[in-house]
């Protein structure tokens, strides 16, 4: 291999590994004061945030215009001039939306079953949508520069913060307040990190020609995130309006109780954009590089999503509180989807670092509809009825773009993947027997995964060990 080439493989592999790790941590801080907050709010404050969050997501998903993934996507120097009307046009649509949520909060409040009192914090979420704006001209030139673990510095510390804030905002106030309040003060540390860390004001001013040029690179880009953001984001934007917040609160405890392991997933796909983005289809640069990264979320996320599933019955109750047991049955549900989403989001980042953002669009407005008309269909019956639609849809989808991802880089995947899936489907049926106690019910699940996919790859999996500790160091 070129020595160039070598070197640029091993400081990917390193600041990936070394991101995965800062992830890994925040992770794990974001679900020890999570428990502490399903202990100290309702349902509802966590129905009626998860609303306001849907919204300012959206906004924010429609003013950015997918400039930021365009430069990222682009091969060569980017300008001053390219930052500057990035920067600029970001900034004004982000005060048009900030204004116009403001001006619609008691709608949206009288429509989704929120209170006077929630709409008013509606109103004062409002500012969030300038802070992403400002900070997208450091993040874009981190994000080039491979500064990947510099990254995930500035998110655990945003992380941490707005945690910390929400924990004592909760003890003092209650309600959603202490949610939106925790939201802003993460926001905040993280824009001042940012700008710390990648320095140098644009300024304001449009180039015309270059807005134009990136509008075009990014506009097909960002129609995926948004057809993605729907799908994701069900809970808040039907159910909420089907059956109000607290319904919303139960659903997305369940979601978010299963998706530890794939938020850390997802959280790599800006890590993996501009990797895949450097290399040709059939380089197998590329193919090393997904195929780690793919198999690695496999191997440590398919059991912890069967461990917390299989135990979910003594572990939600236990940590979190009693009023939670109803979001069991949606954890379950749900099992199937998450599995398959450890590797969706990387499959699609591949899609559009490999230039196949139009073919990505298809796939993921094609896979949004079908959830949304399942679920239209069963949401009626119950949550856990809404939870097994979803893995319905994504279960066919996400294999058939194995098949696809495979063909395209010359080499299949099935070989990296069988093993893990395989494990993890027979771990999962250890929650049908009758074993004493959920606990118990893991803990056998955990011995049946290590032995069955010991049985299916031999060492192999010893051997990814290995290639994980070499590059940590």
């Amino acid at each position: 291999m070129d020595p160039q080439a070598s070197s640029l493989s091993r400081r990917i592999l390193r600041e990936t590994t070394r991101f995965a790790g800062i992830q890994v941590i925040s992770a794990l801080l974001l679900a020890g004061s999570n428990l502490i907050l399903a202990r100290l709010l309702e349902p509802h404050a966590f129905g009626a945030y998860a609303i306001g969050t849907f919204f300012l997501g959206l906004g924010a998903l429609l003013g950015d215009g997918g400039l930021g993934a365009a430069l990222l996507r682009y091969k060569g120097e980017v300008s001053d001039e390219s930052y500057r009307t990035t920067l600029t046009f970001l900034f004004a649509l982000g005060s048009g939306l900030a204004l116009a949520f403001f001006l619609a909060a008691p709608l949206i409040a009288v429509r989704w079953h929120l209170s006077t009192a929630e709409a008013a914090v509606l109103r004062s979420m409002a500012v969030l949508f300038l802070v992403g704006p400002l900070r997208s001209v450091p993040y874009i030139r981190m994000e080039r520069e491979l500064r990947f673990s510099r990254i995930a510095g500035i998110e655990f510390a945003a992380t941490a913060t707005r945690q910390l804030v929400t924990v004592v905002l909760a003890w003092k106030l209650g309600g959603m307040r202490a949610l939106a309040g925790g939201q802003l003060a993460g926001a905040l540390v993280q824009l001042a990190l940012a700008w710390n860390s990648a320095p140098g004001w644009p300024g304001f001013g449009i180039s015309r020609k270059v807005l134009r040029a990136t509008l075009g690179e990014g506009v097909p880009v960002q129609a995926l995130a948004i057809a993605a953001f729907f799908k994701d984001n069900l809970s808040a934007a039907l159910l909420g309006s089907l059956m109000g917040p607290a319904s919303v609160g139960q659903f997305d405890f369940g979601l978010k109780y299963a998706a530890l392991p794939v938020q850390a997933v997802n959280a790599l796909s800006r890590v993996q954009l501009p990797v895949y983005a450097r290399f040709d289809a059939k380089d197998p640069q590329l193919y090393q590089a997904f195929v780690g990264a793919t198999r690695t979320a496999l191997l440590l996320g398919v059991p912890l999503l069967v461990a917390l599933s299989v135990g979910a019955r003594a572990i939600v109750p236990w940590l979190y509180a009693p009023r939670w047991i109803d979001s069991i049955p949606v954890v379950h549900g749900i099992l199937v989807n998450m599995a398959f989403g450890l590797v969706a989001g990387p499959l699609f980042t591949l899609l559009q670092g490999q230039g196949r953002g139009g073919l990505a669009l298809r796939i993921f407005v094609a896979w949004t509809a079908a959830t949304w008309a399942l679920v239209l269909g069963v949401w009626h019956y119950h949550l856990s009825a809404v939870a097994w639609a979803y893995s319905a849809v994504t279960a066919p989808v996400v294999l058939w773009l194995i098949g696809w991802a495979g063909r395209h880089l010359g080499r299949s995947l099935w070989g990296a993947y069988v093993g893990p899936l395989a494990a993890g489907l027979a771990a999962w049926g250890m929650v049908l027997p009758g074993t004493p106690g959920p606990m118990a019910r893991a803990g056998l699940a955990m011995v049946v995964y290590v032995a069955t996919l010991a049985a299916i790859e031999g060492r192999r999996p010893l051997e990814d060990l290995r290639a994980w500790v070499a590059a940590l160091r």
